[in-house]
Parts: structure tokens; sequence; C-alpha cells
């Protein structure tokens, strides 16, 4: 291993620890709520809990991510989850540990985790340079690290639930933010990711206004949004799919709910295997059309088969779609508002989806589940449709005015 490519290996490894890491706490805290109260009500707050602090604080992050820069923002996060998420089996152990007590411990987890993923992707364009088919094979492999994560670490927190308790599961939670810090102090130079200039680092609406004024990624933001909410009504949709249209079989649902993970491995896979040979723009536009198409076939009367398919071919469609789009973001945006755009476009992508999880369940029951999956195929096309105009937009822009540095190459 090179000397330089020893610091995007500690990036890698790192970012599949602390995934790894935070996918197993997003079961074990509830589970052990669950456990000793028994009340899902409260079990389901302490899960939303977990995942509000990205739609009410993101943009914050990236405020505090141009203030400190990638690196040093990883490791304070690193550095400030693995406490908080002791915390909990101790207080637990000692029986301090109340429902208001593990709400605000879990909230000040997820607040840390706010800035994560986009100091990820600024800490990779800072180690790989510009060239945007690099970053967004780069961009490929942090998602598809997000994936494996988001599969195997419930998975591996599962069985160690059963086998150790929810409460030494969260000892192990811990102790990964301890391992990603170790691993990110040691091997990732101090000089990498470093901060904005002083005039912007206080600025926590740069990231929001340059979209406004860029009319690519204005344009783009809208596509956005709209899949946030997608993706949200999908995940709900998908086993009431199974559940109304074939006969309550759970086995159904769990080969829909299996078909979006597997199909996420798989675009993870595909993106690092084309990402540093095709271009940014050709394999977005591709992308971003098979993410539409597939979901017109949820409306279909086919076998579950079939459906899963069309679930699977959609969810690597996004997969793909990210890397690209995130290349072309990183390249576009000024190095110095760098950290606060990529840091909005997450957060932009993440409003919407608590719109979507309440209204997937509303139209179920008031109109049927067909009608909420015309919803997302709707939707999804007028998304794809919105950015392939953008995307054309971005080429003819570029052909016209092609810029001597952080160009986008041939397009």
């Amino acid at each position: 291993m090179t000397a330089g490519s020893r610091p995007r290996a500690a990036m890698y490894v790192a970012g599949g620890i602390s995934s790894v890491g935070t996918q197993m706490t997003m079961l074990a805290l509830p589970w052990l709520v669950l456990e000793t109260t028994g009340s899902a009500a409260r079990t389901g707050l302490v899960y939303a809990v977990q995942v509000l602090p990205m739609a009410l604080l993101g943009f914050v992050g990236g405020s505090v991510l141009q203030r400190l820069g990638a690196r040093r923002t990883m490791l304070v996060a690193d550095a400030a989850r693995a406490p908080l998420v002791a915390l909990v089996p101790i207080l637990h152990a000692t029986g301090a540990l109340h429902l208001g007590t593990l709400l605000s411990l879990v909230a000040l987890t997820g607040l840390f985790g706010v800035p994560y993923a986009a100091s990820q992707r600024v800490l990779a364009m800072d180690l790989i340079g510009a060239s945007p088919r690099a970053l967004s094979q780069a961009y490929g492999v942090l998602d598809g690290i997000y994936n494996v994560a988001a599969v195997g670490g419930p998975a591996l927190a599962g069985t160690l639930i059963a086998l150790l308790g929810p409460a030494t599961v969260l000892w192990i939670d811990a102790a990964s933010y301890v391992a990603s810090f170790l691993v990110l102090l040691t091997l990732v130079p101090r000089t990498a990711g470093g901060a904005a200039p002083a005039a912007q680092q206080h600025d926590v609406w740069a990231g929001l206004r340059y979209l406004r004024t860029d009319r690519f990624l204005g344009q783009a933001v809208i596509s956005t949004v709209l899949f946030g909410f997608v993706l949200r009504v999908l995940a709900i949709s998908l086993p009431l799919l199974a559940y109304t249209r074939f006969g309550h079989d759970a086995r159904a649902g769990g080969l829909l709910v299996a078909g979006s993970g597997a199909g996420a491995l798989l675009g993870s896979l595909v993106t690092y295997l084309v990402a540093s040979r095709l271009d940014p723009v050709r394999l977005a536009r591709t992308a971003m059309v098979l993410i539409a198409l597939p979901l017109w076939f949820l409306l279909l009367p086919v076998p579950p088969a079939a459906l899963v398919v069309a679930v699977a071919v959609s969810s690597a469609a996004v997969t793909v779609s990210n890397a690209p789009y995130a290349a072309i973001v990183s390249v576009r945006a000024p190095a110095g508002l760098l950290p606060s755009v990529i840091q909005t476009v997450i957060t932009v992508g993440s409003i919407a989806g608590p719109l979507g999880l309440l209204l997937a369940g509303v139209l179920t029951d008031r109109v049927g589940i067909e009608a909420c999956l015309l919803v997302v195929a709707v939707t999804a096309s007028i998304a794809t449709v919105n950015v392939l105009f953008a995307l054309t937009r971005l080429v003819s822009d570029t052909t016209a005015t092609p810029a001597p540095e952080r160009t986008l190459g041939h397009v």
C-alpha cells in the first residue's frame, strides 16, 4: 500500500467501523427500552429521536464542518458518541436510566452524527483531488460501506442482543466509535480536510444560498427532496404491499425488503466497477431513469418475485446515482463552500422523509396501497425528469464555458 493510499484506506475503515456501530445502536437502544419497559410507544419515541437531529439541525452541521474541517469533525463526532452511548448501560446498571435521560443521550448521539457523512465526502475530495470519476468511485465505496453496515449492523446487533443482551451490545457500539477515532487520528494526516476560511465558518445558510444561485444545483436539489420523500414512502409501502396484496404473507414482505437491501449492495459494487470508467453525467442519467422506471411495475398484478427484482433494480440505481451526483456537486461547488454545500444537500434530502413516513400510512388506510404506490411512481418519475433536464443544462453550460479547473471533463 502506497503512502498516498493509506489515508484513503483509513478513511474507509474508520467509516465502516463507525457505520456498523451506528447501525447497531439504532437497534440496541430501542430494544433496551422495549425489554425494560414493554412500551411500544416509548420504543418508537427513542427510535424517532435518533433520526430527528438530521432533519432539525442538518444545516447547522454544515457550519460546524466549515469551522472544524472534515477530519476534526469526524474525530469530534466519534469521541463524543463513544461516552454518550457508554453512559446508557452504565446508568441502566445503576438503576438511574430514566426516559428523559435516555432521550437526551439519544438526541446528543444523533446530533454529533449529523455532519459525519458530509465530512467523509469532503475528506475524500481532499485526499483524492477534484477528478469527477475518481470521486464517483470513492463516493461509491463510502455508500457501499454504509449499505453493508445497514444490512450487517442490525443483523449483528440482533445476534449479539440474543446472546449478550442489549446493554452489552451498547458497550460494543461505544468501543466501535473509539476504534474509528483511533484509526482517523493515527492514519489520516492532520492537514487533510482542513477548515474553511474564517469568513465562511459561521455562515449556517451559506450552502443553501449557493444552491439558490447555481442553476444546476438549484434545480437538481428539487429532485433530491422528492427522492428523499419517495424512499421513505417506499420503505413503509413494501411490507404493506405484501400484507394487502399477497394475503398477509410475511415471507413476501421479507423478500421485498431484502430485495431493497440486496439492490443497494449490488449498486455499490456496480458503482465501484464502472465509476472510474464512465463520465459522472452519463452515469447519473442512466441511474436516474432506472430509479423511477421499475417502480411502475409495483402497480402491476405480477408475482412477488417480479416485484423483488423491480425493487432491487430501483434500489441499486439509487446507490449508483448517489456517487456521480455527489461528485458533480463536489466539483461544482467553490472549495471554500464545499462542506456547507454537501451538508445542505444531505440535509435537504432528509427533510421530506418524515412527511413520507406519515403520508404512506394515511394514504394506505384511506385509499389503499395501490394509490400509495402510484404516488411513489409518479413522484419518482417527476424527480427523474427534473434532474435529467438539470443535467442537460449542466452539459450545455460546461460546453459553452469550460472551466480550466475543477472541470467535469468530457460530457
